[in-house]
């Protein structure tokens, strides 16, 4: 009894460390986005005033009224780059979690094996149907998880996936600013 109860006490511990493990991983990743929020608000918010500023400073009235194309545009280009990052952070956060949570299964799995030999062999006897049983039920719920964790790969390749579609869109959108600042230059030199 007292391998038991031991082995119950080890197996709270890991359980412990698991979910404080596991909440620190999330805690990191949110403190992650909210410094990428915050650096992106300041940043938007600096160049909005700077750009602002510049274009009242013109006096030409065509370039005041082009203020509000010069400040939609940029902010495209960087709204791209935010989501982006956002979901870099987020792909990586799901790596780390899923890490976290299969280290946990195999140990829980060693676990619970170790425990069903152990009522196995201090089973009266006559007992085989319920180890059977027991046996049955864990195998099911191994089923179940491997199959949870299949989809949840299939899913964190989805989202890399469009992680890589945003990267490209990103940089799509970079080259028709280039092609946009270039025709405007082009505009503005024929006027002169």
């Amino acid at each position: 009894m007292t391998d038991f109860q031991e082995q119950a006490a080890v197996a709270q511990r890991a359980n412990l460390d698991f979910f404080f493990g596991l909440a620190g991983k999330m805690v990191e990743g949110e403190e992650k986005l909210v410094r990428l929020n915050l650096g992106m608000t300041k940043t938007t918010f600096a160049d909005w005033y700077q750009r602002v500023q510049d274009g009242l400073a013109k006096k030409d009235g065509q370039e005041v009224t082009g203020l509000q194309n010069a400040l939609v545009l940029p902010s495209m280009e960087k709204v791209l780059t935010y989501e982006r990052q956002v979901a870099e952070i987020t792909s990586a956060m799901q790596t780390e979690l899923t890490e976290v949570v299969n280290a946990q299964y195999h140990e829980v799995n060693r676990q619970v094996q170790w425990f069903v030999e152990n009522v196995a062999q201090n089973t009266p006897v006559g007992s085989e149907a319920a180890i059977a049983f027991m046996k049955q039920g864990f195998s099911l719920a191994s089923t179940a998880y491997e199959n949870a964790q299949r989809a949840t790969k299939q899913a964190v390749d989805v989202a890399q996936s469009n992680l890589s579609a945003s990267m490209h869109a990103s940089e799509v959108t970079e080259a028709a600013d280039e092609a946009v600042e270039k025709a405007a230059k082009a505009a503005k030199a024929t006027k002169q």
